[in-house]
């Protein structure tokens, strides 16, 4: 045992090996914890976008616009975004293990906190600020091939059967009491009549510019009768810049 301890002094004397400053470990500790921080609010992030996609899917028009119903609730599901989120809550259990007291904490403990922490801040992003609508367009906006794989904009395509009763576009002008003008996002223009039973989805007046989505029947050559009327609320940047 003392010759170990010798050549353990002897090597630390030849290689002049220092002890490293309390605040490097600080330093370290603390950078793991950041990191664990930053991973939880960027995994919030991807949760705040699942939600919203969630929330705002039009699950109750797949019946009436789909061949295939399942499937295509199957496809609308926002995998990219649950695999973001899979990957930084991965991320902040890895960190959170490397910090000085990571080791204390079980496993089922730190991923729990994690989806914790970003389900209830990802709430918070979206129903307090509605972040997820902001960062899914810009995503769709900027990142090549987002919307043609996946992206809520391409709902439209699903709104744009009159036939089956679905029409999706911007009013152009509004003719009191009981009308509308529409161009439907194929450049189409429509006639959309309403009346005192047309349900309008958060009972808010509709204005002119605004894009809505249309439940309702087709009545004759571009018109159309409305039974509900919903806001469309998906930020399409593609279709905007085509406009």
């Amino acid at each position: 045992m003392e010759k170990l301890s010798n050549k353990i002094l002897q090597k630390i004397k030849e290689e002049k090996i220092e002890p490293k400053p309390r605040w490097q470990f600080l330093l370290k500790n603390y950078a793991f914890w950041a990191a664990f921080g930053v991973s939880v609010i960027i995994g919030g992030l991807a949760f705040c976008v699942v939600l919203g996609i969630l929330v705002d899917n039009d699950w109750d028009i797949y019946r009436l616009a789909a061949e295939n119903p399942g499937k295509k609730i199957f496809l609308s599901l926002p995998f990219l975004w649950i695999l973001a989120l899979v990957l930084f809550l991965a991320a902040a259990f890895y960190y959170c293990k490397r910090t000085k007291c990571g080791y204390r904490y079980e496993v089922y403990s730190i991923i729990g906190l994690s989806i914790l922490g970003s389900v209830i801040l990802g709430s918070i992003f979206h129903f307090s600020f509605g972040i997820g609508r902001e960062m899914e367009a810009l995503v769709a906006e900027k990142v090549p091939y987002y919307q043609k794989f996946y992206s809520p904009c391409n709902d439209r395509i699903l709104w744009l059967q009159p036939e089956k009763g679905l029409l999706a576009g911007e009013i152009i002008k509004i003719s009191p009491p009981n009308s509308f003008d529409l161009k439907d996002f194929n450049g189409s223009f429509w006639v959309v009549k309403k009346d005192e039973d047309t349900f309008v989805l958060e009972n808010e007046p509709l204005f002119e510019k605004e894009e809505v989505r249309i439940i309702g029947k087709q009545e004759e050559e571009k018109v159309f009768r409305a039974k509900e009327i919903r806001p469309w609320k998906k930020k399409c940047p593609a279709l905007e810049k085509g406009k």
